[in-house]
């Protein structure tokens, strides 16, 4: 009976996700590409050659977990969504960026070594809809909780990329507009002077 039931509610939520496609309910996604050569470029100078960090991972403070909105052509405006989830991506691009580098991530550090957690605050493509027009104004602000011992200290890094307005229907435009937000968060990092001194 238990197995029947199971079946049951599987084929309903098919049946669902099938009448939510046709009727367009379905919630838009983006797909995030890291731009090659964009940790080369950004670490042309070996910022942190020799420092060695414990990674502690990534962690999205965000209540709203959608990157951004699309605009369908009545207006409607459906929040996106990144597969997979904006953290993992940010997690995994944020390691390769800190060992291009310089950074050496291991696994241990002494009693007093560093330890980094990363936090991301904020991360959404807005269109902002003027009478006629729209433009584009993308947001992210990362924190970095530095420990050192028993000691921490935060480092917040905010980046802000204006453009043209998403034309609506298109998830093409988000997801570029997106992936720009994130290449430039990336190279905010090893940019920003409080990182730098991390030694």
């Amino acid at each position: 009976m238990r197995r029947y039931l199971s079946f049951v509610a599987m084929a309903i939520f098919i049946l669902q996700a099938g009448v939510a496609a046709a009727a367009g309910s379905v919630d838009p996604v983006v797909y995030f590409e890291i731009p090659p050569g964009l940790f080369g470029e950004a670490c042309k100078k070996k910022v942190w050659t020799g420092v060695e960090v414990k990674w502690e991972g990534t962690t999205d403070f965000r209540q709203d977990k959608s990157v951004g909105l699309q605009v369908k052509k009545g207006g409607e405006q459906i929040r996106a969504y990144s597969d997979p989830a904006l953290e993992i991506t940010m997690d995994a691009a944020l390691r390769d960026i800190l060992q291009e580098c310089g950074m050496a991530l291991v696994d241990r550090v002494p009693a007093d070594g560093i330890r980094i957690k990363a936090n991301i605050r904020e991360f959404f493509v807005d269109v902002i809809k003027n009478v006629v027009s729209s433009h584009v104004e993308s947001q992210s602000t990362i924190s970095f909780d530095i420990y050192r011992g028993k000691s921490v200290s935060t480092i917040d890094i905010g980046v802000t990329v204006k453009g043209k307005g998403v034309r609506r229907g298109k998830i093409k435009a988000l997801a570029n507009a997106a992936n720009k937000l994130l290449a430039e968060t990336l190279k905010a990092v090893p940019e920003n002077r409080h990182m730098k001194e991390i030694r």
